[in-house]
Order: C-alpha cells, then sequence, then structure tokens
C-alpha cells in the first residue's frame, strides 16, 4: 500500500471525492468540511492534513483529511487499513492530537496511536448519527425565518454559547464564532432563527448540500428559554429548508451524554443511522 499527500484541496478532491459522495450520509462531515475549503476558505486557516492510500495498483483504497483544529476524519479509512495509516502519519504528523470517525476505525486507530507514541486516549464525544425520515412538524409558539447580516450578532451568540456549553475544550472566542457563521452565511448554508413576540429563542444551521446530503447543527437555544420545544421547531424548519433546496438526505449528530437532544430529534423523525467517536490524545505525563 502507499500513501498520498497533498498540499492542494482541489487535487486531493479529484482523487478522493467518488469515494466520499459515494456514502453521503456517512461521510457527511467530510463532505461538508471540503466543500468551506474549496469554497469559502478562512485566510487564517491552519495548514490541512489530506492523505490517501491506494493499493499497489494505485486504486484508490481510503482517503483522511484534518482541518486544525478539528480532529483528523476517518470515515473514509477502511479498519484493517488503519495500522498502515498509522504509521504514515507517525512520520509525516507525529504531533496529531485527535481523530473523529466511525467507532469501530476510531477506537482501533486510538489503540494503534496510544501503542506508537505512549499516548492515553480520551473520549471526547460519543456521538450517534441520525437520518431524517418523515418530518414530524412540532406545534410550537413562534414563527421562523433565514437570518440575514442583520442577525449577525445574535448568530454569533448561539455559536459561542453552543461551544462553550457542548465544545469548551476548543477555546472558541466570539471572533471565531464570527468567522463560521460568517463563512455559512457566504456558503449558501440557512441559519433559522426561531422567534417568539420578536425575540430570538432558538437557532439551527442546516448545511448547503453537498452530494445529496445536508447537515444540521448546530442547534442552540439559551438557558432562558429551554423546555419549550424551541430547539425542536427550529430544527424542523432547517430540515425543511434542507430539503426545499434539494437535500435527499437530512443529517445530524447528537452527543450520546445528552439525552434530551437524542429524544428531541427522535421525536420529529430523526432515526438512528450508526455511531461516532471523537478521541484525543495526550501526551504522558
Amino acid at each position: 500500500m502507499k500513501a498520498r499527500y497533498y498540499d492542494d484541496a482541489a487535487e486531493f478532491w479529484t482523487v478522493a471525492h467518488d469515494l466520499f459522495e459515494a456514502e453521503p450520509a456517512k461521510h457527511t462531515t467530510v463532505l461538508s468540511v471540503v466543500h468551506a475549503v474549496l469554497n469559502a476558505p478562512r485566510p487564517d486557516a491552519a495548514p490541512l492534513v489530506l492523505v490517501t492510500l491506494h493499493d499497489e495498483s494505485g486504486s484508490l483504497r481510503g482517503a483522511a483529511l484534518r482541518t486544525p483544529p478539528w480532529p483528523l476524519a476517518l470515515s473514509g479509512i477502511g479498519v484493517d487499513d488503519v495500522p498502515f495509516l498509522v504509521g504514515e502519519l507517525l512520520e509525516q504528523h507525529p504531533g496529531l492530537d485527535s481523530v473523529m470517525g466511525p467507532r469501530d476505525v476510531a477506537d482501533r486507530f486510538g489503540g494503534e496511536w496510544a501503542s506508537a507514541t505512549g499516548t492515553t486516549v480520551k473520549t471526547i464525544f460519543d456521538l450517534r448519527l441520525y437520518r431524517l425520515a418523515e418530518l414530524i412538524t412540532p406545534q410550537v409558539a413562534g414563527r421562523a425565518r433565514i437570518a440575514g447580516e442583520a442577525d449577525l450578532d445574535v448568530a454569533v451568540q448561539h455559536w459561542v454559547g453552543f461551544s462553550d456549553e457542548s465544545a469548551a475544550h476548543r477555546g472558541t472566542n466570539s471572533a471565531d464564532a464570527e468567522a463560521a457563521v460568517r463563512q455559512q452565511f457566504s456558503l449558501g448554508s440557512a441559519t433559522v432563527l426561531w422567534e417568539v413576540d420578536g425575540v430570538v429563542v432558538s437557532s439551527a444551521v442546516a448545511k448547503v448540500p453537498n452530494a445529496g446530503a445536508s447537515r444540521i447543527g448546530p442547534v442552540y437555544t439559551p438557558p432562558e428559554h429551554r423546555r419549550h420545544g424551541y430547539a425542536a421547531a427550529a430544527t424542523a424548519e432547517a430540515a425543511r429548508w434542507a430539503r426545499s433546496v434539494g437535500a435527499r438526505e437530512v443529517l445530524l449528530y447528537t452527543d450520546l451524554a445528552n439525552p434530551t437532544s437524542n429524544g428531541v430529534y427522535q421525536r420529529i423523525g430523526f432515526r438512528p443511522v450508526t455511531d461516532f467517536v471523537e478521541l484525543a490524545f495526550d501526551a504522558p505525563a
């Protein structure tokens, strides 16, 4: 087997796109990330990690990518190819600190990496991927609208709130959140705001479809507005928007440590697909 690294995301995608587009649900993260990198690159972005694996005849076996500070995405790697990939990355990117992928692949990668480096594997998130079946619209007070430039401040506040509560380890600040919100605006994604009496009480972002799939997230309701069904309502409207612009698959991830969100999404028609895990590697003391 051979590994090929890339400095150019477009060149990587020319080689790897068929692999990822063949299973858009499984590869929803990669599809949306690459779409953003190619169509709305951030000028302050750290160098990408882009690698494809090929058999001796040159045929593509797998692919992985990382957009720091996010984990290395492993959905395009087969579990049997993990040891080879670990060996490659130990030479090329020995400072790798996190991965995310289907549970079997990520767990094997974590074990191989820890054995080779002496690091400790820590689970950051146990995730479940859901797919929308029949949308069930909740009956909730308020109305939905799509955010525009005038709503930048509230969209940024919600992005920061979501990040602080669900991924504090990433250290997302207001500048990071504003850059992320503006990027979603420029990509044509929809930030759905749910309003009650003119007050924004919840929001849900639906990514522009790629390979027929749209992923929803983040979804956020400020603490003072919770337990009224607003997140379910915003998510349902985001799903409706995604389908209206051509999504055949509407997807989202949930944190399995949060039973409330898992229940909310199932009640409006989302059904489990498979489990993913995000792992981090802590250097030995």
